[in-house]
């Protein structure tokens, strides 16, 4: 059973560059489409503010959405090195051109639903911090993608719902000042540890080359693990999405095993939540929890195994650390099996 749960990671969940290049161009319209009707002014300011001027803010905001929809696809670009946009009007046809099977649309549509947008991209000194991205934002956006994918809208808001609730309990899991996170209440997990961990990710852009540029670009994606050559692949790259990562790691290399257990801990919680999601609302791994439990068990009981040879060695900093990762998929055991 695990082997074949394996099998079918590799072979549905693995995606290459024309799939991240289309990946990227779609959420770079999807965030065009809903710039174009957000709104810029709190309801009290509205009642204060005449007609024109109301106009000339709108406009600037609008400007300013798509100016950070600019620079995040020309960072995404430069670092996964996929090229320009898409257009617009040619994404169904490059959609259908992919050949995908059902099973991977959906895990396309999955990192779609979980994308968090207009949180700060660089140390450049821009800011970004007046353009929201709320309930109603993230709904336009998802309309726009479910017209273009052929999936309900409803589906797509169901996978953002599961996602977060699954980032929120784990985070709620894992908070104090000798833990992982410091819990700030519902509704607020996911953009506390995307900013950290993009800015980690991405640091000094452009001084990063090779499967590194690579990894800060799928940062900037909204996660997803790579995984060159950890299932035997040659060329280019594969990424494994939809928590595929997780569910992969029996059956990967040791190379990729350590380049997992190496990663951040919001990016093995963020895997955690698209797996979540996977799991709840497209029912891409069957309804085996055992099994999804037994590859979490296996990350973190390596993750343990390192943790006690850097205390033991002297190194805390280091211990801490990887105790801190051990505990993210502690805690995403315990969410599936019913006891989070």
């Amino acid at each position: 059973m695990i082997l074949s749960a394996i099998q079918i990671v590799a072979n549905d969940f693995g995606f290459g560059n024309d799939a991240i290049h289309w990946l990227a161009s779609m959420k770079y319209w999807a965030l065009r489409a809903e710039g174009k009707e957000s709104v810029s002014y709190s309801r009290l300011r509205r009642h204060f503010m005449n007609e024109e001027a109301k106009a000339k803010e709108q406009q600037a905001y609008v400007e300013k959405k798509r100016a950070w929809a600019d620079q995040w696809y020309s960072l995404a670009s430069k670092l996964l090195e996929i090229g320009t946009v898409l257009p617009e009007n040619s994404l169904r046809e490059q959609l259908a051109e992919l050949h995908l099977s059902e099973t991977k649309k959906a895990a396309l549509c999955i990192e779609l639903a979980t994308f968090t947008a207009y949180h700060e991209l660089t140390q450049d000194g821009k800011d970004w911090a007046s353009l929201s991205f709320d309930d109603e934002d993230r709904k336009r956006l998802l309309g726009f993608c479910a017209q273009v994918v052929d999936e309900s809208p409803y589906t797509l808001w169901m996978a953002w719902q599961e996602f977060n609730r699954c980032i929120e309990k784990i985070v709620k899991a894992n908070s104090g000042p000798d833990l992982t996170w410091m819990w700030v209440g519902l509704g607020a997990a996911v953009l506390l540890v995307v900013a950290p961990y993009l800015a980690g990710a991405i640091g000094g852009f452009m001084g990063l080359g090779g499967a590194a540029a690579t990894s800060a670009g799928l940062a900037l994606l909204g996660g997803g693990s790579l995984a060159a050559g950890g299932f035997g692949m040659s060329g280019g790259y594969v990424v494994l999405m939809a928590g595929g990562a997780i569910l992969g790691y029996g059956s990967g290399s040791a190379q990729y095993q350590q380049k997992l257990r190496e990663g951040s801990k919001e990016e093995l919680l963020f895997n955690c939540g698209k797996l979540y999601t996977a799991f709840k609302v497209f029912n891409l791994y069957g309804d085996d929890k055992f099994n999804i439990c037994s590859q979490a068990l296996r990350i973190q009981s390596d993750l343990e195994a390192e943790s006690d040879l850097a205390f033991t060695q002297g190194s805390a900093e280091k211990g801490k650390q990887l105790d801190a990762k051990a505990m993210v998929m502690r805690s995403f055991r315990r969410l599936l099996r019913g006891d989070l």
